[in-house]
């Protein structure tokens, strides 16, 4: 955990924060998502093993600057930096709440591509988190929250919808669309700290 917040660190450099430099919008107020049908189609993302990415009314291409092991991690253009383990966003620097690390409590079947099953499925997560500045008092570390992934809704478009709920040190719903012939992740829309908007994703997969 502490090395992915250190790497994002590092990639950030001297930029800075990004709050005020209009990265994001308006955020919606706790536990506000945005619809799944203002959801998709998100613009076209670029060709190859890139992301779009949206947050509040920013969006633009999100492009892969390391690997370290089943952690990914990506840049947009404005500076914003993000790191997604399988489906998950597990850190994020570059906005004013940064998401220093997310760990699942127990398993969770969304960090690995092994199917799911259509039983609903109950997890846990911790969450640490920091403001822009990285001063101690901002610092929430083992923020906790108790997690219900919904049985799977039938099969529209081709796609498979996982909507799962959380409560606890934060209320809020995340939203993960796989695609039905291979279980392949399409887009996804994830809380990613309090106060800014929810960081939606899409992939560019191939054959898609």
């Amino acid at each position: 955990m502490k090395a992915a917040s250190l790497s994002l660190a590092l990639m950030l450099g001297g930029c800075g924060a990004l709050g005020g430099a209009g990265l994001i919008g308006n955020a919606p107020s706790t536990g506000q998502m945005v619809p799944p049908e203002q959801l998709a189609p998100l613009a076209a993302p670029p060709p190859g093993r890139a992301l779009w990415a949206e947050i509040g009314e920013d969006a633009g291409p999100a492009r892969p600057v390391r690997q370290e092991g089943p952690r990914r991690f990506w840049r947009m253009d404005e500076g914003f930096v993000f790191v997604t383990e399988g489906a998950r966003v597990v850190a994020t620097a570059g906005l004013p709440t940064m998401l220093l690390a997310s760990a699942p409590i127990g398993d969770d079947p969304l960090r690995r591509a092994a199917p799911l099953g259509p039983a609903p499925v109950r997890l846990a997560h911790s969450f640490d988190l920091s403001g822009a500045e990285g001063r101690p008092e901002q610092m929430r570390f083992g923020q906790v929250v108790q997690c219900r992934i919904e049985a799977e809704e039938p099969v529209i478009g081709g796609l498979i919808e996982r909507v799962e709920i959380c409560e606890g040190a934060a209320v809020f719903t995340n939203r993960f669309w796989f695609r039905a012939a291979d279980r392949v992740l399409i887009r996804s829309e994830q809380w990613i700290g309090r106060d800014v908007p929810p960081l939606r994703l899409e992939v560019a997969v191939e054959g898609g």
